[in-house]
């Protein structure tokens, strides 16, 4: 969902701006207001199926696609640059792991 099906680095493309998702630049170096944005914040990072918040924000924890029984945590936080919040980039998590930068997405059909 956040590749689209031309494989992009990003949920909107392959270029990502500070404005466009919650990373560390959106912040302008301030630390003290580093944090977690309201979802749909950014929308210009919005992915072409309407999901936001795919890159920045909070990692997505999730079961990996290529090695079965992992967890990886995706899509980068707003702690974190532009190059770690790459729709291909994974980082082997474990299931315990207490991490503010870590979150999950909860689906569900209406």
């Amino acid at each position: 969902a956040a590749r689209g099906a031309d494989d992009r680095r990003y949920p909107h493309g392959d270029h990502l701006d500070a404005d466009d998702a919650d990373i560390d630049a959106s912040h302008g170096g301030d630390r003290r207001g580093m944090g977690l944005d309201e979802v749909g914040a950014h929308p210009a990072s919005r992915s072409p199926f309407g999901i936001d918040d795919l890159a920045g924000n909070a990692f997505e924890w999730t079961t990996s696609s290529l090695d079965a029984g992992q967890h990886v945590a995706r899509g980068g936080s707003w702690y974190y640059d532009a190059r770690t919040a790459q729709a291909p980039n994974r980082q082997v998590s474990e299931p315990g792991l207490r991490d503010a930068t870590v979150g999950l997405r909860l689906c569900a059909t209406r």
